[in-house]
C-alpha cells in the first residue's frame, strides 16, 4: 500500500512505462533517480548529472511516445466505446443504527438511475460498493422491485450488495443484472445459484478481516468471506454490440496482480465499486484514487470508478481523469468508456520485472561475495 510508485500517480508524463514494469518499475525508477542525484551532489561528478538527466529522459520520451505520438501502440486500434453512468449516492453503505438507511439508499439509487437512463441512455449503470446493505436475492419483494426497475430502464445495472451469512461473517458481492435476466427470471425459474456473481477477494485489513488470522473477527466484529474467481461479465448495448466488463470492489485496487488477472480473464474495461464515505474529506479517498490511476495505466484499461460520497470518476487507459463528480453529492456522471482488447506486457507478465531485478540483485551479491 505504501509503495513509492504511488507518489508518481499524477505525473502522466513520467509513469507511462507502468504498462511494462508496473508499480515495481516505477518504484525502481524513483529510487534509482534519487541515488543518482545523491551521487551527483556528493561527488560533484558530471557523469552522475548526465546519468540523472538520461534517467529522466527515458521515462519522459516513452510517455510522450505513448500519449501523443503513437497511442495505438499501447491500446491497439479498432476499439469501441460504451456509455456508462455512475450513480454516486451520498450515504455510507455501512452506516449503523439508522433505521431509515435502507429507504434512503433506495430512494437515491432509483431517482438518480431514473435520471441517468432518461437523459443519457447508458449501456451500463454502475452503483457503489454495497449500495444495498442486504442480500439482493433473499427478499422476494425487494428482488421483484429491483427487477421491475431494470426492465423499465431496459439497461444493464452493476449492483453491489452484502450477504450477511451470520452475525459475524459476510460476503461482499456484485453482479451485472441485465434486462434479459430481470425479464425472464420467473418464466425460466432462475435462482440465485444460477446467476454469475462476483465475490470480493481482498478486504480492508482490521476492518473487514484480521491479517494472519482468517477465522478471527475484525475490529468491527465481523469478517469477510473471501472469493477467488476473477469474473468477467458480458452485456449488450441497444444495437446488440457486446462488451466484457470486470467488477472490482474497493480495496482490491491496491493489489496490482488482482486487477491484471481481471484483464487477463478478458475484461475490456473495469468498474471499480467503492465505499469511501468513511474517509470523509481527507486525503484518504484521493490516495485510493492514485491506486486506481496506476491500475488503469498498468493494464491499459479504462476504469469507471463509482464511490458513495466520492471520488467517482472515469479514468482512461492513459491515467487521465474525466467526468468527475464533486465530493459528497448525490449525483450522476455519464461518459463514453473505451473498450480495449489489447493486453499490455505488464498484464501478461505482472511478476516479470520483480523476478528480473531480484535475479540481478542476487547475482550481484554473489559476484561481490566471491570477489570479496
Amino acid at each position: 500500500m505504501l509503495n513509492i510508485a504511488y507518489t508518481q500517480a499524477h505525473l502522466l508524463y513520467f509513469n507511462q512505462f507502468a504498462d511494462l514494469a508496473g508499480i515495481w518499475g516505477i518504484a525502481f525508477w524513483v529510487i534509482s533517480l534519487n541515488v543518482l542525484i545523491t551521487f551527483a551532489i556528493d561527488t560533484k561528478a558530471k557523469k552522475y548529472y548526465l546519468f540523472s538527466a538520461t534517467w529522466v529522459l527515458i521515462a519522459l520520451i516513452y510517455s510522450v511516445w505513448i500519449l501523443h505520438i503513437n497511442p495505438s501502440s499501447a491500446i491497439g486500434s479498432g476499439n469501441t466505446k460504451t456509455k456508462v453512468s455512475l450513480i454516486q449516492t451520498n450515504i455510507d453503505s455501512y452506516a449503523e443504527n439508522d433505521s431509515l438507511i435502507v429507504q434512503k439508499t433506495l430512494n437515491q439509487i432509483i431517482s438518480l438511475s431514473d435520471s441517468a437512463v432518461r437523459t443519457h441512455k447508458p449501456d451500463l449503470v454502475v452503483l457503489p460498493e454495497a449500495s444495498f446493505p442486504f442480500s439482493l436475492f433473499k427478499d422476494k419483494s425487494f428482488l421483484d422491485f429491483a427487477r421491475r426497475n431494470i426492465v423499465n430502464w431496459n439497461t444493464n445495472v452493476a449492483i453491489g450488495y452484502v450477504n450477511y451469512e451470520d452475525s459475524t461473517s459476510f460476503k461482499n458481492l456484485a453482479l451485472v443484472f441485465t434486462p434479459q435476466l430481470a425479464y425472464f427470471w420467473d418464466s425460466l425459474k432462475i435462482k440465485e445459484a444460477d446467476v454469475k456473481i462476483y465475490q470480493k477477494e481482498f478486504g480492508l485489513p482490521f476492518i473487514e478481516f484480521m491479517p494472519y488470522c482468517e477465522n478471527c473477527n475484525s475490529l468491527k466484529g465481523r469478517r469477510l468471506i473471501k472469493g477467488s474467481e476473477p469474473y468477467t461479465f458480458l452485456y449488450a448495448k441497444a444495437r446488440s454490440e457486446k462488451f466484457k466488463v470486470a467488477l472490482s470492489i474497493c480495496w482490491e485496487q491496491t493489489y496490482p496482480n488482482k486487477i491484471a488477472s481481471l484483464v487477463r480473464d478478458g475484461a475490456e474495461y473495469i468498474t471499480m465499486m467503492n465505499n469511501d464515505s468513511w474517509f470523509g474529506k481527507t486525503p484518504g479517498a484521493k490516495y485510493l484514487l492514485s491506486f486506481t490511476k496506476l491500475r488503469a495505466i498498468e493494464n491499459r484499461r479504462a476504469i469507471a470508478r463509482c464511490s458513495n460520497g466520492g471520488i467517482s470518476c472515469f479514468i482512461d487507459p492513459f491515467g487521465k481523469i474525466y467526468g468527475e463528480i464533486p465530493w459528497f453529492t448525490a449525483n450522476i456522471s455519464s461518459q463514453d468508456v473505451l473498450a480495449v482488447n489489447k493486453k499490455s506486457f505488464y498484464t501478461k507478465h505482472p511478476s516479470f520485472f520483480v523476478i528480473l531485478i531480484s535475479s540481478i540483485m542476487f547475482g550481484l551479491i554473489l559476484y561481490f561475495w566471491i570477489k570479496k
